[in-house]
């Protein structure tokens, strides 16, 4: 992606040049990494968390990246951050969530789950449990969880989905990866969506990963949707499972300060979690 710079001439005011060196800086590191994150630009720029924000708001308005929740990715990456951004959001509402759903599983089970960040977490809260046979498409959480079980000498294992790898996610989709799930049938899957309708339920970014996370659920007996209550509010292309679908939808605290919007899923999941 090519963009003409416009520079002030020194008649514009030291503001102006200011914001257009911060403008270019982020723009240089979007071209680098393809997505940054609000934190990450308060420390870069020493500026105010407002400042970053007026400034991913001027950027967008000309076509130079797009906003996500939590920072910017570039604007012709993918519609969310990476899985390395991601795992760094939220990520007190993530743990909450990880040690609810821990209690959703039970010695010799078969667990599905697909890649995402707050599955991540789940995975390392998963490394205590005996007897489970998990089963994932996400190597970084495959690769966590079996380090963790042979230090920990836990008797349960892991299986990495074959099919095409995406560096995006560190993850394994395609059709292989689909009649793979499809030979299994799972005890309880997990799925952590890129966010949640309000009128429908769970929706990815990505095509990808929606085909693979539908295959889980499927093929599983009970399913859990994870997901922070920051997900209420952003937005996903591809929808993969209705709120009547889910056996348990499990969120953070946080949701609690939309008191309307509690009332209404309460009423359409089988079972709202809350994690404190």
């Amino acid at each position: 992606m090519r963009q003409r710079w416009k520079y002030y001439n020194g008649s514009e005011t030291n503001t102006a040049m200011w914001k257009n060196q911060r403008h270019q800086r982020i723009f240089r590191r979007l071209e680098e990494l393809q997505s940054v994150t609000t934190d990450d630009l308060v420390d870069d720029l020493s500026v105010s968390r407002e400042t970053v924000r007026r400034d991913l708001l001027d950027m967008e308005a000309l076509g130079l990246l797009r906003r996500v929740h939590g920072g910017a990715v570039s604007a012709d990456a993918h519609s969310e951050p990476p899985l390395d951004v991601r795992s760094k959001l939220h990520v007190r509402e993530k743990q909450s969530i990880a040690r609810a759903a821990c209690d959703l599983i039970t010695d010799h089970k078969v667990v599905f789950f697909d890649t995402g960040s707050t599955t991540i977490f789940l995975a390392r809260r998963l490394a205590t449990i005996h007897g489970l046979h998990v089963i994932t498409n996400s190597l970084d959480a495959a690769s966590r969880l079996q380090k963790d079980y042979d230090a920990n000498r836990i008797s349960s294992r892991v299986s990495l989905l074959g099919g095409s790898l995406t560096a995006f996610n560190f993850a394994t989709s395609g059709q292989q990866t689909i009649r793979e799930i499809s030979r299994i049938q799972a005890d309880i899957a997990f799925v952590s969506p890129t966010a949640i309708d309000h009128q429908y339920g769970a929706l990815n970014a990505a095509e990808a990963e929606t085909e693979v996370a539908q295959a889980m659920l499927e093929n599983s007996r009970e399913n859990a949707v994870l997901a922070d209550a920051a997900k209420f509010s952003t937005n996903g292309n591809y929808r993969y499972c209705r709120f009547e679908q889910m056996d348990a939808l499990v969120t953070d605290a946080q949701i609690r300060k939309q008191a309307d919007l509690v009332q209404t899923v309460s009423g359409r999941v089988k079972r709202l979690i809350i994690a404190e």
